[in-house]
């Protein structure tokens, strides 16, 4: 119990220094992350309206693909447009993962401007990525919560503390960030192996099936998944109308953010070594 305890008072510290970090840095962070969520529009005839016209689109392939033409079912149960939303909920969370996943081996290696200034602090660089990836899923989730209001009715009002969801998602966000992005320096061909890595995940994810469609063995191992318990929880409050459980939902911030712990360790150890290397 006394080594439980310890850890728990570091990640406090270690989450309490974090917020102190970015309050200090939230006016370059904000900059960064305007530059991030709109660069990415930069020429496009319509701009940031591609972040609202994309989910909206891919909402409507889901709909046609698995509920007009498919005619799949969740869990053997339920019509083809429920199908339609409960994946469509599912690829929120693994979109999210994958964006800042896919994004973080180039981060410091992208940005080489920013590693030769000795001030500019680069552990912000994947606060940045998952800012606009959190971003990105939050319109998803409002279009998911529209759809579902013209398409089958009103949804249930627990819809409106997904932000508990994400928050708790957050650290394991920053953790993978911190932890491939100074990878990337060291393995330049870290980029193709995060791909494989999150074309894998979205089979080992029940996004498209349910956990309870999975024999018993293979169950357990989709439980070790980190972003199954996520998935699960907003499909709770999304489709299902259900209260998280916030108990499990505290230990697993509490779990992440120690993982998020190590790994922003690990990139302030090699950091002095980026400069050598970019």
């Amino acid at each position: 119990m006394n080594y439980i305890y310890k850890i728990y008072t570091y990640v406090i510290g270690f989450i309490n220094s974090i917020l102190k970090y970015f309050l200090k840095h939230s006016g370059l962070i904000l900059e960064l992350t305007k530059r991030e969520f709109f660069g990415r529009y930069l020429g496009s005839f319509i701009g940031g309206f591609w972040s609202l016209i994309q989910p909206v689109f891919l909402l409507s392939v889901y709909t046609i693909a698995f509920g007009i033409i498919l005619k799949a079912r969740w869990g053997f149960a339920g019509n083809t447009i429920d199908y339609a939303f409960i994946l469509f909920a599912g690829l929120i969370i693994y979109n999210a993962f994958t964006e800042t996943l896919n994004k973080s081996p180039m981060l410091i290696l992208g940005n080489t401007n920013y590693v030769k200034k000795v001030v500019f602090p680069l552990e912000i660089l994947p606060i940045v990525v998952v800012i606009t990836s959190l971003i990105n899923a939050s319109i998803s989730i409002l279009i998911w919560v529209v759809g579902y209001w013209i398409l089958v009715g009103f949804p249930p009002m627990t819809f409106i503390i997904f932000p508990i969801i994400l928050i708790s998602f957050t650290p394991l966000l920053l953790g993978f960030g911190w932890l491939f992005s100074a990878l990337g320096v060291f393995v330049k061909d870290l980029t193709p192996i995060t791909f494989l890595i999150s074309h894998t995940l979205l089979f080992l994810t029940p996004i498209f099936y349910s956990i309870d469609a999975a024999p018993d063995i293979i169950q357990d191992f989709l439980v070790l998944n980190p972003l199954t318990y996520i998935v699960q929880q907003l499909r709770l409050i999304l489709f299902y109308g259900e209260l998280p459980y916030y108990k499990a939902i505290g230990i697993y911030f509490l779990l992440s953010s120690f993982f998020a712990l190590i790994c922003f360790l690990f990139f302030k150890k090699v950091k002095p070594y980026f400069g050598d290397l970019v």
